[in-house]
């Protein structure tokens, strides 16, 4: 599962800096929904390349998924707040890319959580 969501989130940064992807007239936003920017996207790229090297063993994988989670859902609960004009022009929120932030963190709490409690498994 943690390899499944570092691609994702490697196939999203190469998204993000592909020219006709992102339009780059005004605030960049990928396929007209979500707002992007070069912050945005060294972020994606260094979650998607932790989540594959986490993938080694599965507790790895299981508290990347938690920490991973931990940090979008605060992402998601940031672009809630009102935020200084020089933190939201360096990570640019919109409505869709909040609920994106908040609805992958929860995922990735849940699948870390659950990873974590059930233990590794035994051998018979």
């Amino acid at each position: 599962m943690g390899m499944l969501i570092g691609l994702l989130f490697l196939v999203l940064a190469a998204l993000e800096l592909m020219a006709g992807v992102a339009d780059g007239g005004g605030p960049r936003v990928l396929f007209g929904v979500l707002a992007v920017s070069g912050v945005w996207t060294l972020v994606h790229l260094l979650t998607g390349a932790a989540a594959v090297f986490c993938t080694r063993s599965s507790r790895w994988a299981a508290r990347f998924l938690v920490t991973a989670g931990v940090g979008y859902v605060v992402a998601g609960f940031a672009g809630l707040l009102p935020l200084p004009s020089a933190v939201t022009d360096t990570l640019p929120w919109n409505t869709a890319g909040i609920c994106f932030d908040l609805a992958l963190g929860t995922a990735m709490l849940i699948l870390g959580a659950g990873w974590l409690r059930r233990g590794p498994a035994r051998r018979r």
